[in-house]
């Protein structure tokens, strides 16, 4: 009988996790003392570490590599601001478009990213505004 219940127990707590599903962990927070606002972003879209920023996406309705980056810090103007992008760790190109509606959001940035044949394709990067 003993045996039973513990793994019956055992059972219990092992399915847990599957009951619930992954947790998610919140975004790093990223050392950036000179940026008002900057994020590292995964080829998927994912939020990885962040300063002022509230989130990033893959942009509805586009092809690969457009994202939608949104800063949190209501004092940042995009508009007057040096917005600067970098691809991580990958032989990419590109573009980051500072601008007021990004998938229905206001104080957006849009970045696109492109492979070395200059297609459109996910890839990881790293933006921030100074």
């Amino acid at each position: 009988m003993r045996i039973r219940v513990l793994a019956l127990a055992a059972a219990a707590v092992a399915s847990v996790p599957l009951l619930t599903g992954p947790a998610s962990a919140a975004p790093a927070a990223l050392n950036a003392p000179y940026a008002r606002a900057a994020a590292k972003v995964s080829a998927d879209g994912t939020l990885l570490a962040t300063k002022n920023v509230a989130s990033s996406a893959r942009l509805n309705g586009q092809p690969a590599g457009y994202y939608c980056v949104a800063v949190s810090d209501p004092t940042v103007d995009l508009r007057n601001a040096a917005v600067l992008a970098t691809v991580n760790n990958q032989r990419s190109m590109i573009t980051a478009i500072p601008n007021s509606n990004c998938n229905g959001k206001t104080r957006t940035i849009t970045v696109v990213t492109s492979n070395y044949n200059n297609d459109a394709a996910d890839v990881p990067f790293t933006v921030a505004v100074l």
